[in-house]
């Protein structure tokens, strides 16, 4: 269509991206390649990957004239997935414009370019779409239920069939994997089983083999409860996310999905270190069709950003990559080091690349010869130093800590100085706002297990009291079933669906943990009724509520024949303000009627009461056991999927996995507020002593896989993944970095005998027991 000398023209002046040779050639290097040269990139964080990834995408179109149609772009989050898509249709329309500016006498194929044949979408989107489109003439498409369905799923047919979460064989199985007795109930049971299935399917566990394994009876268990759980699926022909993979492997090897294949040119992937066997067995099927056809295929990641081994997820795939294209698909794919970081300050950067390399054990997981970051933003910027704010406790961290925030984006801002230098941190005074500010934590949770409060719970209550307040945006601070708006709502449905616990009281074997939620539930619902909540007209909470529990219709004369669960909660909603205005509180309606709505595929009565004899008590007790007893037993967690927005006027408080691809302009990460002593049940956190459940189950399974089993350690897995989660964290921000923790994690504690220093990886500990950044030096204290 149009020479690259001519794209990269428009790119430079229209869409202010600088690709030439001479100033960025490693971007120029990638984007200019023809389409039948496969690369491997490795993206530094910052390093403008997904700019990358769509001018490589808009290059082929414009330049090498490669059909929309036939080019597949995927990366990890559905968030990623749309922010890719979003820049491809709108820098894709930026070029078009400007070449029909130009009176191109290519006019007419400008016209009729299509940018939304472009296949993006995460892989299970994709592989949902193309099954649905390339299926056999009268099969179903396939229906695929959320991660928290299959909790539920896994929780009622794999383990309250025959009572197997009582069965002690099946408990002792599963704590040997997990580690530690305490707080392991159903609905931990529930979430090992389901990653224990997850893990046979991406590690492509030779099953029958598996089973075989050893005398442990509680593996026979597991795997019964895991059959169960895959037969009511395929019964019900459903798939979760692991079976609608494995199911577009088999089709693909079953040469079912020709007529997809067959156009396809051009494989791009992002976030590939997450990628687990079965997803690259996936993409080399694709890639080799697309090498069929005169393309290629290209991978995009960063083994330092890899978060998700608990998910299956198999780094080597992507520190071996050449290699494992050069035995599978004999294509040799050529490296490409994108390393300048336009995102973060040089002092940022400096001190993620010493973070880096602090762990000489580490250096041999990393991709091989792989650069340091080198910053690269341009414009005028002050170049804060790394900060450090520690304190003698939590409480006292928390008040400090919520008044420099407050300083940064209300006031005059916070100052101090350095190396005789006067400094200043302070939000723009006209697009600065709350959402500027990330606080990063390994687990947001505002209270732990043992009900002892947290840097978030107290961070929530000191911003709330300063003048002006400033609120935080943190929907997993609480387990779902434990906070107050899903505990009104879930309490209001039972009072209103079974007011006296007729049907409750019935069904045997209920889990306690779930009786006594429900009985918290309706005690909180029950208050929250005598508090007679707006509005009150044309009837009140609590007359609604009474019409419910007589069965006797306000407002016309019969009651109905059957009614919708969800449509009964999106009425109770109209007295719950919180679920309606507050950001917080939309997340748990939203996690609530999600888990409701998708009862429908599994249930025979559809989600509905049926108020006709028998069938009524029958079709509550079905709501019991698919809805509420999943709820009350925390198997239904706050999707991280739920957040794909960000409010505007908030603080976020997150988990440093839900930081990943994100940036903001001053970044808090806690260090160690948690860590008053070197105890070993917090050592997991800090300074990794064992594999954990994650290295126990690829241990367990892999002997089965063809995967190889792991040459090193569980502990030294353990902590190559501690580094990289601070490592994804320490280069989130864009202007400051602001450590935290109490002051013992800085210098240690004293005991009666004697001094002792606290190991952290996020400190500068290495496995060797060396400090290296002792009093944390290196950093700038406030």
């Amino acid at each position: 269509m149009i020479s690259f000398p001519q794209f990269q023209k428009i790119v430079i002046e229209n869409l202010k991206r600088d690709i030439r040779p001479d100033m960025n050639p490693d971007q120029h290097r990638a984007i200019s390649a023809p389409e039948n040269e496969s690369q491997f990139i490795v993206a530094g964080p910052g390093s403008g990957k997904t700019t990358v990834m769509v001018l490589k995408i808009l290059k082929f179109i414009y330049v090498d004239d490669v059909n929309p149609g036939s080019i597949l772009a995927t990366t990890f989050t559905r968030k990623a997935a749309a922010e890719l898509r979003s820049r491809i249709l709108s820098w894709g329309d930026i070029i078009r414009q400007e070449l029909l500016s130009d009176n191109s006498d290519v006019e007419k194929s400008l016209r009729h370019l299509d940018f939304n044949q472009i296949v993006t979408g995460t892989l299970d989107s994709i592989c949902e779409e193309v099954l649905k489109n390339h299926r056999d003439p009268g099969s179903p498409p396939p229906v695929v239920v959320e991660d928290f369905v299959a909790r539920a799923m896994m929780m009622r047919v794999g383990l309250f069939t025959d009572e197997r979460h009582h069965n002690e064989a099946l408990r002792e199985y599963l704590i040997n994997i997990r580690g530690g007795k305490f707080g392991f109930n159903t609905a931990e049971m529930s979430k090992l089983l389901l990653e224990i299935k997850d893990r046979v399917y991406y590690d492509q566990v030779l099953w029958e083999e598996f089973k075989s394994r050893g005398d442990d009876p509680g593996i026979k268990v597991a795997c019964q409860a895991i059959e169960d759980y895959i037969h009511e699926f395929e019964e019900r022909m459903l798939f979760d996310f692991s079976l609608l993979e494995a199911d577009f492997l088999d089709k693909l090897h079953e040469k079912k999905l020709e007529s997809f294949l067959e156009n396809l040119k051009l494989v791009l992937v992002d976030e590939y270190q997450d990628t687990n066997l079965l997803q690259e067995q996936i993409y080399f099927k694709l890639a080799d069709a697309a090498a069929c056809n005169g393309g290629s295929f290209t991978v995009v990641g960063d083994d330092d950003q890899s978060l998700y081994r608990f998910r299956g997820a198999t780094v080597d795939l992507f520190t071996n990559f050449k290699e494992r294209c050069r035995e599978h698909l004999e294509v040799e794919p050529k490296l490409i080091n994108l390393s300048k970081n336009y995102r973060s300050t040089c002092s940022i950067v400096d001190f993620c690349n010493e973070f880096a390399v602090l762990d000489e054990d580490f250096q041999g997981v990393r991709v091989e010869g792989k650069p340091p970051i080198e910053a690269a933003r341009a414009g005028d910027f002050c170049d804060f130093p790394v900060l450090g704010m520690f304190r003698d406790d939590v409480e006292t961290l928390s008040e400090d800590l919520s008044k420099f925030i407050h300083n940064a984006v209300y006031s005059d801002g916070f100052k101090f100085q350095c190396n005789g230098r006067d400094y200043e941190i302070r939000c723009d005074e006209t697009e600065g706002s709350p959402t500027d500010v990330s606080i990063l934590l390994s687990s947001p949770l505002e209270v732990n297990a043992f009900k002892k409060k947290r840097l978030p719970y107290y961070l929530r209550e000191d911003l709330l009291s300063l003048n002006p307040s400033i609120p935080v945006f943190n929907p997993r601070g609480q387990n779902l079933e434990r906070t107050w708006e899903a505990s009104v709502l879930c309490g209001l449905l039972l009072e209103c669906i079974d007011p006296d616990c007729e049907v409750q009281d019935s069904i045997e074997k209920l889990p306690k943990s779930a009786v006594h939620r429900f009985g918290s539930w309706r005690k909180t619902a029950l208050e929250y009724v005598e508090s007679n909540p707006e509005p009150l007209n044309p009837f009140s909470l609590g007359d609604f509520v009474d019409a419910w529990r007589s069965r006797t219709p306000k407002g016309r004369k019969t009651w109905k024949h059957d009614v919708s669960l969800l449509e009964l909660a999106y009425k109770l909603v109209t007295w719950i303000p919180e679920m309606q205005d507050d950001v917080e509180g939309l997340v748990y309606l939203e996690a609530v009627t999600r888990t409701i709505a998708q009862t429908s595929f599994f249930t025979s009565f559809g989600g509905e009461i049926i108020f006709e004899e028998e069938l009524e008590a029958k079709s509550i007790k079905e709501l019991y056991w698919n809805v509420f007893t999943p709820l009350a037993t925390g198997a239904i967690d706050v999707d991280e999927n739920l957040l794909e927005t960000l409010p505007d006027n908030r603080i976020n408080i997150m988990s440093i996995h839900q930081s990943k691809g994100l940036e903001f302009p001053l970044v808090v990460v806690d260090v160690g507020s948690d860590f008053r002593t070197d105890h070993h049940k917090n050592a997991f956190k800090r300074f990794p002593v064992e594999g954990g459940k994650s290295c126990n189950l690829e241990d367990e399974l892999r002997v089965s896989s063809p995967l190889e089993s792991s040459r090193r350690k569980g502990e030294d897995r353990a902590f190559d993944d501690l580094i990289r989660h601070y490592f994804v964290a320490f280069s989130r921000p864009q202007d400051v970095l602001l450590l935290v923790g109490i002051n013992p994690v800085k210098g240690g504690y004293d005991t009666k005998k004697e001094h002792r220093e606290i190991p952290n990886v996020a400190t500068g500990w290495t496995r060797d027991g060396s400090w290296h950044w002792p009093g944390l030096e290196n950093i700038i204290h406030i």
